[in-house]
This record gives structure tokens, sequence and C-alpha cells, in this order.
């Protein structure tokens, strides 16, 4: 739900349009009604047990339009190939105005004093695969019979440098994020080099990397393919991160964060305030 609902131009709780992103969130979803249909019979039964009642959803503004979207109007509407940096203002000016940048280690993310969009474990990953699927044998070479899903814990064996940037403006990110400013990135690959740059004089025996993230279901994804600096689960798909990431040559647990400067943005980038 989390995923499928937009807030508008106007205002109001929305639905992706019918494109890629869309089609893809109302095939969950009607899974989802399907599988309770099954396990619990018709609607409303399986909704009515409390477990919806922490839902987070889009925060209307409807009538008023929504001051996300005022806020980037004034500087040109959305464009594509933009990144964007969702937070506070004390924080976003001097990285604006000065390049003052704060990267934190991945496992700082895990911290519970974080709100739910942005704490995750971002050094490990779970995958959940169907025992069909499977020929589990044991140190003899005898198979081993299983019993429902088979749980994989993936895990970094190394902590890593991160810092995270939205590839969309979708009116929501504020709410998302306990933000009221936003850093609107005309070209993101001249502040990935200035910021590999910083890097690389503050440490050394770290590669760094720029990427989109990838979101996996945990139900249907080979573990395999999983990427842990890469990849996060899909329910934060919401959040079209792109993020750039340090990882040493050598496994390190403990981390400091890096405090880097790049100068002024204001060449490549333009800030907005609600």
């Amino acid at each position: 739900m989390l995923n499928m609902t937009t807030l508008t131009p106007k205002g109001q709780v929305g639905l992706h349009e019918l494109n890629n992103e869309g089609i893809f969130w109302m095939i969950k979803w009607t899974h989802v009604l399907e599988e309770f249909v099954l396990r619990y019979g018709p609607y409303p039964n399986g909704f009515s047990d409390g477990s919806m009642k922490d839902f987070s959803i889009v925060k209307p503004t409807y009538p008023d339009i929504p001051p996300s979207k005022i806020a980037i109007d004034r500087v040109g509407g959305l464009k594509e190939g933009y990144l964007y940096k969702f937070g506070s203002r004390k924080y976003l000016e001097p990285m604006f105005k000065k390049g003052e940048i704060r990267v934190a280690p991945a496992s700082f993310y895990s911290d519970p004093s974080l709100n739910k969009a942005m704490r995750d474990d971002e050094l490990s990953f779970y995958v959940s695969s169907r025992p069909d699927n499977l020929v589990i044998k044991d140190n003899s070479g005898e198979v081993i019979p299983t019993f429902g899903n088979v749980t994989f814990h993936l895990k970094s064996n190394t902590n890593y440098y991160v810092h995270c940037f939205a590839s969309k403006y979708t009116f929501r990110e504020y709410d998302d994020f306990e933000a009221n400013a936003c850093i609107v990135i005309s070209h993101p690959r001249v502040l990935f080099q200035k910021m590999m740059k910083a890097v690389s004089k503050k440490t050394t025996g770290f590669k760094g990397f720029a990427s989109p993230v990838k979101y996996l279901d945990p139900l249907s994804c080979n573990p395999m393919d999983v990427e842990i600096l890469f990849c996060k689960h899909f329910k934060y798909s919401y959040q079209n991160e792109v993020r750039t990431i340090w990882v040493p040559t050598s496994p390190i647990q403990n981390l400091e964060p890096l405090y880097i400067e790049v100068g002024s943005m204001e060449k490549y980038a333009q800030i907005i305030y609600l």
C-alpha cells in the first residue's frame, strides 16, 4: 500500500499511472487480495483484526496544492535526469552553499531512533525461497527434506560508507523523510566526481561507486542475484534511491562518519524550501 499510493499535484491520495511501476504494484495488490480470500474468506475478513492500523499512507493536502509542488515549480518543475537530496534545512544549506557533506557508515542506518523511511539494515538481506526450488544436502551428500520456505541470511563481510539521493521528486518525500528542504541537482555526475575526490583526500583504501538501488522482493528473488551494497527490500521502492558508496579494500566493521567538503553547489544545483 505504501508503494501503491502517491500524492497527486492536487494534494489528493492517488495511484501510479498504468505504466510499468503502476502495473507491477496493482498485480502485487491483486495477489494479496486473492490470498486474503483464500485464507480468511470474503472481504472484510482479514482486514478487521487491526493489522492495518499502523499503515503509513501518504498525507493528503487537498483542497490545498501540496507545498512540495509549489516548491519545485519555483525552480522550473520536474526534470528528467535530476537527483534530489531531501533533509533538514539546517543541514542542507551548508551542503548547498559550502559543500559540507556528512558521509555515514552503512551501520548507522540500523539506529532505532531513525524514522521508518530511513531505518534499515544496510549490511544484510533476507531471502525466503520455496522448498520445491531447492535441494539441500548434508555433509555426506544426503538430501535434507524441507518444510516451508527456506530463509537465507545474506550479510556483507564489511561495513562501508554510503550517502543517498532520490532519482524522483514525487511530492511525498518531505513527509517520508521529515524534511523541510531539498537540493535539486541538475548535473549529478559533477557532484559524484567531487564527492569521490573529497573522500579520497580524507581516507585511503576505499573504492567509490554510484548507482541506483535495486529493490527486491525477498519471496521471489534469487539469492545469487542479491548485491548487498546496492539492494534493498522492495518495501522501500517508493524512495527511488540512488546511492554513492565507498567500500574498503579490506573488511572493516567499525567506521566513524566522514565529513567532506566539495565546495559550493550553486553551479549545478538549486535549493528549495517548504
